[in-house]
């Protein structure tokens, strides 16, 4: 339906790039920020 084999395969295989680096970025994120969260809330404790 949209363009040849060659183009259909660069499209699918930068969704998946797109795709991925989403889901890495957003879950490293995610993972980093209560990292953050969990140390500022012990050093409240501590003081």
């Amino acid at each position: 339906m949209f363009g040849t084999g060659p183009i259909k395969g660069f499209a699918v295989t930068l969704s998946i790039g797109i795709l991925s680096s989403m889901f890495t970025s957003i879950i490293f994120t995610k993972v980093l920020a209560d990292l953050i969260y969990a140390r500022n809330i012990e050093n409240k404790k501590l003081n």
